[in-house]
C-alpha cells in the first residue's frame, strides 16, 4: 500500500478507519470534489489505481518540454475556470486568439474569423458568406435548451443551406467538443459548447494545475492512495466495503468518478446494480505529440481540415512549454474508429509544415486517446445526475456526468456530487 502525503498519520489508523467518503479516481473530478469535502471538515480518502494523480489530465516530461495527452484547452467562459476561482486556484496561461488558418482541398485560406476576413473569403461564395455572417451574429444568442434534442447535422441542414458553410460550422464544433459525430452529437451541446469563448492553453501544460489541485487538497487534509485498483464495492449509506487489490476500506459515502465501464465491474455483484452504469457513446482521438527545434514555415501555426477532420496546433505560440525553447505541436484526427491514423496525420502536417519530419525531436502517437467517456446524444432524455438514487450514499462524477461537456462536465459533477454528499450528513 502507497500512501502519500499523510504525515503524522500511523497507517493502521488509516487502514481502520472509517472514512466520511472514499473517492475512487485521482483525475480532476476526484481531487476537485475532495477539496470541497476536506474544506467542510470530511474525512476523505482518494483512490487512484496509477502510480501518480491526474488522469488524463496529466502531463510528461520528454526533452526538457511538457506534452499533454494530445491536444487540451480550457475556456475562458466555461464552469472550470469558475470553480478553479471558486476554490481560490489561479492558472497560468495564454488565450489561444481566433486567427487561425483551414485546409480546404490542400489549399491553406483564413479563417473567416471577423466581419472583413469573411466577406474578403476566397474560400465562400456570397451565399456561404451570407449564410455565415448571419451564423456569427446570431449563435451566442441561441437558446440552446431548445435544441439539446435535435441532432447537429439536422440542425445545421434546416438552417444552412449552403455546404460550405456548413462544412465550416462542423469544423468548429468539431474543435469545440472533440467529436466529428454530427449524426449523434446533441445541436444544443455543440453549439453550448462554441459559446464559450477562447481556448486558453496552461503554462507548463495541465499538471500545473493537476500539482494545484492536489496542493490545495492535501493542505485541507485529504489522504491519497495509489497503486489502487478498486475490485467491488458492497453496501450502502451508512457503511460501504470497499475492496482494493491488497485491502478493505470502509466509508460512510463513495464517490467514483471512473468510467461507466469500470463502475459496470465494481458494482457487478452489487444487490442494487445502479441503472445509470451502462454503455454510453465515448469519444476518441487520435494524436501525434512532436516536439520540433523548428518550424519549416513559422507563420502557420493554428490549421483545421474543413473536410477532413484534422487538427494542428503549435501549443508553444501561446503557453510556456518548453525550457529548450522547442516548438510542442500538437496533431489530431477526431475519430472514433479504431484505426491507425499515425500515416494520416504525419501526411497532414507535410501540407502544413513541409520538410518538418527534419526537425523532430520527440514524437509520439496516441492511437486511440479518450476524449469523454460520454458524448451528449440527441436521442438522450437526461445525463445521468451525480446522486445515485438506487445506492444511498453513492454518488459519481466525470465527464458523462450532469451538465456540461469535457473538463467543464467533470468539475461541475465533482462540486455538486461533494455539495449532495454534504446534506446528506446535515
Amino acid at each position: 500500500m502507497i500512501i502519500n502525503r499523510t504525515a503524522g498519520v500511523d497507517i493502521m489508523q488509516i487502514e481502520e478507519k472509517t472514512w466520511d467518503c472514499v473517492i475512487i479516481g485521482g483525475g480532476i473530478a476526484g481531487l476537485t470534489a475532495s477539496i470541497y469535502l476536506a474544506r467542510a471538515g470530511k474525512s476523505v480518502l482518494v483512490l487512484e489505481k496509477s502510480k501518480t494523480l491526474g488522469g488524463r489530465g496529466r502531463t510528461t516530461n520528454k526533452v526538457d518540454s511538457y506534452l499533454n495527452l494530445g491536444p487540451h484547452a480550457l475556456y475562458s467562459k466555461g464552469k472550470s475556470i469558475e470553480i478553479l476561482n471558486e476554490l481560490g486556484i489561479e492558472i497560468d496561461g495564454g488565450i489561444v486568439p481566433t486567427k487561425a488558418k483551414i485546409l480546404h482541398k490542400d489549399e491553406i485560406y483564413e479563417l473567416p474569423a471577423t466581419a472583413i476576413s469573411l466577406l474578403t473569403s476566397p474560400l465562400l461564395n456570397w451565399k456561404a458568406k451570407k449564410e455565415l455572417f448571419s451564423f456569427f451574429i446570431k449563435y451566442k444568442k441561441i437558446d440552446t435548451n431548445r435544441i439539446i434534442n435535435i441532432p447537429l447535422h439536422q440542425w445545421l441542414q434546416h438552417n444552412m443551406k449552403n455546404e460550405v458553410a456548413r462544412q465550416l460550422i462542423l469544423m468548429l464544433s468539431r474543435l469545440s467538443t472533440y467529436s466529428n459525430d454530427p449524426e449523434l452529437i446533441s445541436a444544443g451541446a455543440a453549439l453550448k459548447q462554441l459559446q464559450l469563448g477562447n481556448a486558453i492553453y496552461l503554462h507548463y501544460g495541465w499538471q500545473s494545475m493537476i500539482n494545484a489541485l492536489e496542493k490545495m487538497a492535501t493542505e485541507v487534509g485529504v489522504h491519497f492512495q495509489t497503486s489502487k485498483h478498486v475490485k467491488k464495492v458492497d453496501g450502502s449509506f451508512p457503511h460501504f466495503t470497499v475492496h482494493t487489490n491488497d485491502e478493505t476500506i470502509t466509508a460512510h459515502h463513495v464517490l467514483s468518478t471512473s468510467s461507466p465501464h469500470e463502475k459496470a465491474k465494481m458494482f457487478s455483484e452489487h444487490e442494487s446494480t445502479p441503472e445509470i452504469i451502462k454503455e454510453y457513446h465515448p469519444v476518441y482521438v487520435a494524436c501525434l505529440d512532436l516536439v520540433l527545434s523548428r518550424l519549416p514555415t513559422p507563420q502557420i501555426d493554428f490549421v483545421l481540415g474543413l473536410e477532413n477532420p484534422f487538427y494542428f496546433s503549435n501549443h508553444s505560440r501561446i503557453a510556456k512549454l518548453s525550457d529548450q525553447d522547442y516548438h510542442v505541436v500538437h496533431v489530431m484526427k477526431y475519430t472514433n474508429a479504431n484505426e491507425n491514423s499515425e500515416r494520416e496525420l504525419e501526411d497532414f502536417v507535410e501540407k502544413i509544415q513541409p520538410g518538418w519530419k527534419e526537425y523532430v525531436v520527440y514524437k509520439r502517437y496516441l492511437p486511440r486517446m479518450t476524449v469523454s467517456n460520454g458524448l451528449i446524444l440527441a436521442n438522450q432524455s437526461k445525463r445521468p445526475s451525480p446522486k445515485v438514487e438506487q445506492i444511498p450514499g453513492f454518488y459519481i462524477a466525470g465527464d458523462w456526468v450532469g451538465d456540461g461537456m469535457l473538463v467543464d462536465a467533470s468539475f461541475q459533477s465533482a462540486r455538486k456530487a461533494a455539495q449532495l454528499i454534504l446534506e446528506n450528513t446535515r
